[in-house]
């Protein structure tokens, strides 16, 4: 985790109200669900990853007049330190916060932008490599998971980084059932891309991107609306 995320997580302590009034619904939902996993994070590491991936949301979601804003520009290490500590304490993490960096390469404070000129498709991966994501070694080493399942939506970025989309797994780190059911239907082994987007993509269905509409839609009734649009995939 670099100084960047931690400045974001600082903001999200000191601005906690204030951020969440300028996401949408789904974005607040997502940024809720990210912050139950790091509630339940069974230790420092994997808590560093999740907050990487708190961070990685709020900065591809809010404005970079907001994020200029609000961002708190962190003095030292130790104030770095005791943001994710203040953040654990209001959500509930019970582990040691001490620094420890997390496995892997950081995630990028900033998401990634298609330069000037991009193709549709070149904003589409853009637009989906920019939602929380965990790397390979975060999976593995952290939640415990093998990344490598054939059904887990795996993205490959400009640099080769591999980044698996969050989710795909629950407040306890381990995959979604229905996700992988999910993911098995469209063929996530073949075209990752396109069952992500699927995911994270508006559906006209559900009104809103199924990855947000887990938990709240029942299980059979995502499994019946991926059917419905299967034979495309």
């Amino acid at each position: 985790m670099d100084a960047n995320d931690l400045s974001v997580l600082a903001a999200l302590v000191r601005n906690f109200d204030a951020i969440r009034r300028l996401l949408g619904e789904a974005d607040r939902m997502e940024l809720d669900r990210l912050l139950a996993m790091f509630a339940s994070a069974s230790g420092e590491q994997e808590a560093d990853a999740v907050g990487e991936a708190v961070a990685l949301h709020l900065s591809g979601k809010l404005s970079s007049a907001d994020r200029d804003r609000l961002r708190l520009s962190p003095a030292t290490a130790e104030l770095d330190r005791s943001a994710l500590r203040e953040l654990a304490a209001r959500f509930g993490y019970q582990g040691p916060v001490a620094g420890v960096p997390a496995a892997g390469r950081p995630v990028p404070a900033q998401p990634p932008r298609p330069a000037a000129g991009a193709t549709p498709w070149e904003r589409i991966r853009a637009r989906l490599l920019s939602e929380a994501s965990l790397s390979q070694e975060q999976v593995e080493l952290l939640l415990g998971q093998d990344p490598w399942h054939r059904y887990l939506i795996r993205l490959t970025d400009r640099a080769g980084e591999v980044r698996l989309p969050t989710f795909q797994f629950g407040d306890d780190g381990i995959p979604l059932p229905v996700v992988l059911s999910i993911n098995e239907e469209l063929r996530a082994d073949l075209d990752p891309w396109g069952v992500a987007d699927w995911w994270l993509g508006r559906n006209h269905w559900l009104d809103t991107p199924p990855a947000y509409a887990l938990g709240r839609v029942p299980d059979d009734e995502l499994i019946a609306v991926a059917r419905a649009v299967g034979e495309g995939y």
